[in-house]
């Protein structure tokens, strides 16, 4: 059998499943494919395979800066293929952007055909990080349980561009560790009370995690660490009380000798846990004493993005007394690890007409909506995508392939109503009888049933089948396929019925407002899209006067609203077309506003583009009618990161978040911290500011005051 000595992994911002696949393929060449932006993380990755194993070659690749580009993207792996002799390669796509895995999974399936190669679907790769398998595209085969020999937490920060302070190992923790309070009072007599408390705690929660797992494999634990700075070589950017690692999974823990402390401290510490270990982390907060009814749920309130599933607040009499094995340890912290799917194991999907063959070439030119095209299309995390697309292609019909995780509540209203308005510029908005009696509502359907997101396979099948009955009629339109949204296997489960059909492959470039045909390249679009914002921003209300009449006095202290007020007037009066404004609800409510910090409190819509605008406060309330207390550096970089995560929940690509500050104090550490977290590069930092598209997990800072705002203020967002 011709099994490959080459494999090819993707790389993408988060490493850690470039690592694990580039240690579990069973090749002796590697490369590593990334594009100019992740160029420093495939080289971090590269180092590290070097390091833990013995492959012959391990080199690095980019598909140029634009990694949404399917040209540059095949013309890499085809220089790449011809190097190589046209002999087989594995494929790992499971890094990198959407464009580059499916482009890329759609190349290897065309240059290593089937009639060839008769092993090629299990040559190709995703990673399944719930069961810690690589899933190859033949259903039959079991996949290929991960690897992690020689992965430790080093390693593990290292590839996420970070590094342990080596001589900041604290000793009166390690006193405590090794000799228990007696050795920590030897050394230390004149410890103050309240800094012995922390150091107790601290040990007594590191010593009864290393006596349940330091017999067992794969597991590490280490004591207090500090990372250090990139930009002050001395310093340190973050810490942790302890480090554990299971495998290739991360806890990160915090001891604090004082409940209370735990909901001030929780946002920044899952920011930075994230930022250190990537999305595999889990954070677990230990407080000193019983268990205090409530706590969990405060954290959550403070800050609703930190679920139960990956943030975990025990207090420390619970963990001595429930973790006393390390099985008890790891069900707790590290549940699920290699677990069986879902449903039934190997079970055939229904297979679509002609589901394996080539299929039919696509049309000579691409479908305009003169020729009443037919859209396929999935629906994601995010909505925005699939209400452009409709709006892009004005297809006679659509469908909309909903996963299990899709929120499907007003998508085809929205859907038909954003097609309406395409087709009737001008035009007041229509509502939802309007839409039904007109056809609109009846031109976007949904599939019977959700389909599994992770099922590359399954998608197929159901894409496959859905155009073949639209075939089958008497004048039967071009077929178009969109992938912009959906996971990375729902995508490429639509491209691949798209190849198999005979239709066009197509994706949606928010940066340039451009969509691309796989086969046909860039299409025109016309006008842009009137996008129903109040669906894809939950939890907002239009807002006609200033901010500050319409939040309570408690929302006061948790958000700057002359700031944001300022900020908005000048983005208003420098647009030349109309702009929405949204308010974030939470800031009319005594209790709820307490959280306001992690989100945007105004968002300014301009036609299909989002500014969303934050202005975290210095000090915050904890509690209605509690105390101010101040707000660290960390926790305010931490805020604008939630409120960024956020709006791109909503937004995607098509929006982009600016946090703003007034001058004094010590703002550009905090502008430092958002930097670092949001993993700006180096040759970025210091550049004039401006408000742009296309990377919307990198929020803008700027120092303002009402009275003097900067000139990116003047910008006219409804020109980008």
């Amino acid at each position: 059998m011709d099994s490959p000595r080459t494999a090819v992994v993707l790389v993408g911002q988060n490493p850690t499943p470039a690592l694990l696949s580039s240690l579990t393929l069973p090749a002796d060449h590697l490369l590593l494919v990334g594009s100019d932006g992740t160029l420093p993380v495939a080289h971090r990755v590269a180092r590290a395979v070097e390091r833990l194993t013995d492959r012959a070659s391990v080199r690095v690749a980019s598909v140029g800066p634009d990694p949404h580009d399917f040209g540059p993207v095949t013309d890499t792996l085809a220089a790449f293929h011809r190097d190589n002799g046209e002999e087989p390669w594995f494929l790992d796509y499971t890094g990198g952007t959407k464009v580059m895995s499916v482009a890329a999974a759609l190349f290897h399936e065309q240059a290593l055909p089937a009639d060839r190669h008769p092993q090629v679907l299990r040559w190709r790769h995703y990673l399944d990080a719930q069961r810690d398998l690589l899933r190859t595209a033949d259903g039959s085969h079991p996949g290929r349980p991960v690897a992690g020999d020689g992965v430790d937490l080093r390693t593990l920060a290292e590839v996420h561009g970070a590094r342990w302070l080596d001589d900041r190992d604290p000793e009166p923790v390690r006193l405590f560790v090794q000799g228990g309070k007696q050795a920590l009072l030897a050394r230390f007599p004149d410890m103050t009370p309240a800094v012995r408390r922390g150091v107790v705690a601290e040990g007594r929660v590191l010593s009864h995690l290393l006596r349940h797992t330091r017999r067992h494999q794969g597991t590490e634990v280490l004591g207090p660490r500090q990372v250090a700075d990139p930009l002050h070589p001395a310093g340190a950017v973050a810490d942790f009380d302890a480090v554990v690692r299971y495998r290739h999974r991360v806890l990160c823990v915090e001891a604090k000798s004082r409940p209370d402390d735990v909901v001030a401290r929780a946002g920044w510490t899952v920011t930075k846990a994230r930022r250190v270990f990537g999305g595999a982390v889990q954070v677990l907060f230990v407080h000193s004493g019983p268990a205090v009814p409530g706590l969990r749920a405060r954290v959550t309130a403070y800050n609703p993005a930190l679920s139960a599933r990956s943030v975990h607040v025990w207090s420390l009499d619970d963990l001595l007394a429930r973790l006393t094995s390390f099985e008890e340890v790891r069900k707790a912290f590290f549940p699920g690890l290699g677990a069986p799917p879902r449903g039934a194991e190997g079970t055939p999907h229904p297979a679509a007409p002609g589901a394996r063959g080539p299929g039919s070439p696509p049309p000579e030119r691409h479908p305009d909506p003169g020729d009443g095209p037919v859209l396929v299309t999935s629906l994601g995390g995010s909505r925005m995508g699939t209400l452009t697309a409709v709006h892009a292609h004005r297809p006679a019909s659509t469908l909309i392939l909903p996963s299990r995780q899709s929120v499907l509540g007003g998508v085809r209203e929205a859907a038909a109503r954003t097609l309406y308005a395409a087709e009737h510029p001008g035009e007041a908005r229509p509502g939802a009888a309007l839409l039904k009696e007109s056809g609109y509502r009846d031109r976007v359907r949904f599939t019977p049933e959700p389909v599994d997101g992770s099922d590359t396979e399954a998608v197929t099948a159901v894409a496959r089948r859905w155009i073949a009955d639209q075939g089958s009629g008497a004048a039967p339109g071009p077929v178009i396929v969109d992938i912009t949204t959906g996971t990375k296997a729902m995508s490429l489960g639509l491209a691949q019925a798209a190849r198999r059909s005979g239709a066009c492959v197509t994706y949606q470039l928010g940066r340039r407002r451009t969509v691309v045909c796989l086969t046909h390249g860039a299409v025109p679009l016309r006008g842009r899209a009137r996008v129903d914002w109040p669906l894809l921003l939950p939890g907002y209300s239009p807002l006609a006067g200033p901010l500050a009449e319409r939040a309570c006095e408690a929302a006061l202290g948790q958000v700057d609203t002359g700031l944001l007020d300022a900020a908005r007037t000048a983005l208003v009066r420098a647009a030349g077309g109309p702009v929405g404004v949204w308010m974030d609800d939470s800031l009319g409510d005594p209790v709820e506003c307490l959280s306001a910090q992690e989100r945007p409190s105004l968002v300014l819509t301009f036609d299909d583009r989002a500014v969303g605008l934050a202005a975290p406060g210095w000090t915050r309330r904890r509690t209605p009618g509690g105390d101010a207390h101040p707000v660290g550096r960390g926790a305010w970089a931490q805020s604008v990161f939630s409120a960024t995560l956020l709006l791109n929940t909503g937004c995607d690509v098509a929006g982009t978040v600016v946090a703003l500050t007034r001058p004094g104090g010590d703002v550009s550490r905090a502008v430092e911290l958002v930097d670092w977290i949001t993993q700006a590069e180096e040759g970025r930092r210091g550049d004039p500011a401006r408000i742009g598209f296309g990377e919307p997990l990198r929020p803008l800072v700027a120092v303002a005051s009402p009275e003097a705002l900067p000139e990116l203020f003047d910008t006219d967002v409804s020109l980008l």
